[in-house]
């Protein structure tokens, strides 16, 4: 019974050091591990870009050789726009420039277009004695000025080759065509003539001469305006410069030409009208990458 009873112990004391089986054990488990975030990048390939341009070759021809001739030239021009990167050598703009404009004009002095009246009375009894109505001869003399204008507008699809970058620097070409909206504006014979009244007496007659100009005081003269769209293109060539990763500026040079564009000239005081507008510009710009 002794025997029986230890041996009894002995087993339930090696009981816990029976094997596992493995089918015991719960199946591992496997998780797979999230990719990772890649953000949308909006706007890649567009930019913005505007510049400034002097025109070293005048665009109006002007033959000033008269006195009194005073004129004005915007010989800067500008423009805004958007552009989008095909890839590392080709790029597309769209843009709105203002193009150079200018305005003149002569002063001289002229004559009065009317007629003379002549009234003769009797300071006694307030009669009229005699009533002349004649042509001025001589006509009195007034203020002439002739005046014109040329303003105009461009929209422009350009195109470019970047040609690779050394030390910073991107050579590219480019050009381009669009619309260039023009309006030109002249006056010509504006006058300020104004009616004169002279009085006198003599003998007991007072005498009354009166001007009537035929055209009153402010008189803008024969006017001439005209505005159109026509066919404009470009070439363009220069160097651009990477400031930062977003913002690059550009040094160019620009032939611009709109053949069929009408614009008023000086012509030795004729103000004529002539036809083909082109002109060379250096310019300055910026470009800002939408990414």
């Amino acid at each position: 019974m002794k025997f029986t009873l230890r041996m009894a112990l002995v087993a339930l004391a090696l009981a816990p050091l029976t094997p596992v089986h493995a089918a015991d054990y719960d199946p591992p488990i496997y998780v797979d591990q999230a990719p990772d975030y890649v953000p949308v990048e909006v706007g890649s390939g567009w930019y913005l870009r505007g510049d400034i341009g002097y025109a070293f070759s005048h665009p109006f021809d002007n033959h000033q050789d008269a006195s009194g001739f005073s004129s004005s030239s915007t010989l800067f021009d500008g423009s805004v726009g958007m552009g989008y990167h095909f890839n590392d050598y080709l790029r597309a703009e769209l843009n709105f420039g203002i193009l150079p404009s200018n305005k003149f004009g002569d002063e001289l002095v002229t004559t009065c277009d009317g007629s003379i009246t002549t009234t003769v009375t009797s300071i006694a009894t307030s009669t009229i004695v005699s009533q002349t109505n004649a042509a001025a001869a001589p006509p009195p003399p007034c203020r002439g000025t002739n005046f014109a204008n040329n303003k105009a507008y461009s929209l422009m699809a350009n195109g470019y080759v970047d040609l690779g970058t050394y030390v910073g620097i991107t050579p590219y070409l480019g050009g381009g065509v669009g619309l260039a909206y023009s309006k030109l504006s002249r006056a010509i014979g504006a006058r300020d003539c104004v009616p004169t009244t002279t009085t006198s007496t003599a003998g007991g007659l007072q005498t009354v001469q009166q001007f009537n100009c035929d055209d009153p005081a402010g008189y803008e003269g024969a006017v001439t305006s005209k505005s159109s769209y026509d066919f404009a293109y470009s070439l363009a060539a220069g160097l651009s410069y990477q400031v930062t990763k977003n913002v690059s500026v550009d040094l160019g040079y620009e032939y611009f030409a709109v053949p069929g564009m009408k614009y008023v000239a000086y012509d030795g005081g004729a103000f004529g009208i002539h036809k083909g507008v082109n002109y060379q510009s250096v310019k300055l710009g910026l470009r800002y990458d939408l990414w």
